[in-house]
C-alpha cells in the first residue's frame, strides 16, 4: 500500500507543469481531471465480475502493470481530449488495482483474525504524502515528468509484484454460518409405516401428514423451524440493508474528503480572510489528522468495536466542524477552520476503511462486494467538490460547508452496521495461527 499511494501522490504536485505545457486554462484543467473518477467508476464493476474469477493477487499484477503502462500517456497528451483519455485509462487502472488490493486485504485480515485495514490505508496516506515530495521535488528540479513517471512506476514494480507472492489466494468470505444438525444423519431412514407385525406382514399403511409430505419433496425443508434456521433467514433478509447503508456510508465519507480536498482553502480564504499562505493548512490539517487516527485506527477498533469508535469520532467531528461554520465570519474564523477541517479528518478516517472490511464481510463475494462499496466512494468523491459547488452558487461557500456536518451525523447514524458480521474474524483466527 505505501508503494501504491506513492504511485498515485506524486502525480498531484506536477499538475501546474501539465497545465502550462498544454496551455490549458483552469476549468479545461479540472474537465480533464474528471478523467480519473470517470474512469473508475466506469470500470469498477469489472473488476468486482473478475475478482470472482481470479484471484485477488492475480488481478493485481495484471491492473499494477497496467497502471504503470497506461500512466506513461499522460505526458505525451498533447491536447485536451488526449489528456482526458490518458487521465481516465490511468483512473480506470489504478482504481481496479485499489479494489485488488482491499480485496486482498479483507482476505488477510479475515485469516489474521484482527482488523488490519485501517492501518492498510494509514500506509497508504504515507505514501501518498511521500509521493507528494518526490513528486516537488522532481518539479523543483526540472526532471520532465515521462522520466518521473518511468522512475516511480518502476519501483512501483520492483516493490509490488514480488510482494504478491506472499499473498494470499482469494477465498470466498461466508455470508451466513453453517445450520447445526441435532446429530448424525442415519445411513437408512426408519420405516414411515413403523416396525413389521410379529407374524411379519407389513405394517398397516398410514397416511403422510401434509407436513410430512411437504418435509419429504425434493428442495423443501421441514416443517419445524430452528432457531438457527430462523437466524439464517433474518440474517439474509438484512443483508441487503446492510449493504446499502454501508455503500451510503463510503458516499458520505469520500464526499467529505473530496470537499476537504477541493475547498478548505477556498473556504479560509472568502470566509474567514485567511492569506493565501494560511488557507492551505486546512487540508494539511486534515491529512495528518486522518493519517495520525488510521495509525491507531485498528487497535481502537479492537478495543472499542468499529462502530462505536466510527460513531464517537464522527459526531466529535461534526459538532466541531459545525461550531468552526458558525465562527467562521468572526476573527477567530481562520484558527477554528483549520481545526475544523482536522477534525473532519480524524472523524472521517476510519469510516471507509472500516466499512471495506464490513461490506467483504457481509457481501455475496469479497471481490464483487469490494468494488460496489468502492464505486460508491469514488461517486462521493466525484460529486462532493460538485454538490458544494453548485450549493455555493445558490446560498453562498459558508451555508454550503453545511453538507460535511449534516453528512457526518447521517455516518454517526449508519455506525452500527459496521458491527454486522464482525465475529467471522474471530472463527476464522484458529485456522490463521493452528499447529
Amino acid at each position: 500500500m505505501v508503494a501504491f499511494g506513492l504511485l498515485a501522490g506524486c502525480w498531484a504536485p506536477r499538475i501546474p507543469d501539465v497545465r502550462a505545457d498544454l496551455g490549458l486554462s483552469d476549468g479545461a484543467l479540472g474537465a480533464a481531471l474528471l478523467g480519473a473518477p470517470f474512469g473508475a467508476v466506469a470500470t469498477i464493476w469489472l473488476t468486482g465480475r473478475l475478482l470472482g474469477r481470479f484471484a485477488s493477487r492475480v488481478v493485481v499484477r495484471a491492473t499494477l502493470v497496467l497502471t504503470c503502462v497506461v500512466w506513461n500517456l499522460v505526458p505525451i497528451a498533447g491536447n485536451i481530449g488526449e489528456l482526458f483519455v490518458a487521465i481516465a485509462l490511468w483512473g480506470a487502472a489504478s482504481s481496479a488495482l485499489d479494489v485488488a488490493l482491499n480485496t486482498q486485504i479483507a482476505q488477510v485480515e479475515r485469516h489474521y483474525g484482527r482488523p488490519i485495514m485501517t492501518s492498510a490505508h494509514a500506509a497508504w496516506a504515507g505514501g501518498a504524502l511521500l509521493g507528494a515530495g518526490v513528486g516537488s521535488a522532481c518539479a523543483g528540479l526540472d526532471i520532465p515528468l515521462a522520466a518521473q513517471i518511468v522512475g516511480v512506476g518502476a519501483f512501483s514494480l520492483a516493490t509490488i509484484l514480488p510482494a504478491t507472492l506472499a499473498m494470499l489466494p482469494t477465498d470466498p468470505i461466508p455470508t451466513v454460518d453453517p445450520i447445526p444438525t441435532a446429530g448424525p444423519i442415519p445411513a437408512v431412514p426408519p420405516p414411515l409405516n413403523g416396525p413389521p407385525r410379529p407374524d411379519g406382514s407389513p405394517p398397516p399403511a398410514v397416511a403422510p401428514s401434509p407436513d410430512a409430505s411437504r418435509a419429504r419433496r425434493p428442495g423443501r425443508s421441514a416443517p419445524e423451524r430452528s432457531p438457527g434456521r430462523m437466524g439464517v433467514r433474518s440474517r439474509v433478509g438484512r443483508m441487503p440493508r446492510t449493504s446499502v447503508a454501508l455503500c451510503a456510508m463510503a458516499f458520505g465519507s469520500l464526499l467529505c474528503e473530496g470537499v476537504a480536498a477541493d475547498w478548505s482553502a477556498l473556504y479560509l480564504e472568502e470566509v474567514t480572510g485567511a492569506a493565501a499562505g494560511v488557507s492551505g493548512l486546512g487540508y494539511t490539517a486534515f491529512s495528518g489528522c486522518m493519517l495520525a487516527t488510521r495509525t491507531i485506527g485498528d487497535r481502537a477498533a479492537v478495543r472499542f468495536g468499529p462502530g462505536r469508535l466510527v460513531r464517537t469520532l464522527a459526531g466529535a467531528a461534526a459538532v466541531l466542524f459545525g461550531l468552526a461554520l458558525a465562527t467562521g465570519a468572526t476573527g477567530a474564523g481562520t484558527v477554528t477552520g483549520i481545526l475544523g477541517f482536522a477534525a473532519v479528518g480524524t472523524g472521517a478516517a476510519c469510516v471507509y476503511p472500516s466499512g471495506m472490511s464490513a461490506m467483504a464481510r457481509v457481501g455475496q463475494g469479497a471481490g464483487t462486494s469490494v468494488a460496489a462499496y468502492a464505486t460508491f466512494g469514488y461517486l462521493g468523491w466525484l460529486t462532493g467538490p460538485v454538490l458544494v459547488g453548485a450549493l455555493s452558487a445558490l446560498l453562498g461557500l459558508h451555508t454550503a460547508m453545511l453538507a460535511v456536518p449534516l453528512l457526518l451525523f447521517m455516518i454517526v447514524i449508519l455506525a452500527p452496521t459496521l458491527a454486522v458480521g464482525d465475529g467471522q474474524r474471530s472463527s476464522a483466527q484458529p485456522r490463521a495461527t493452528g499447529a
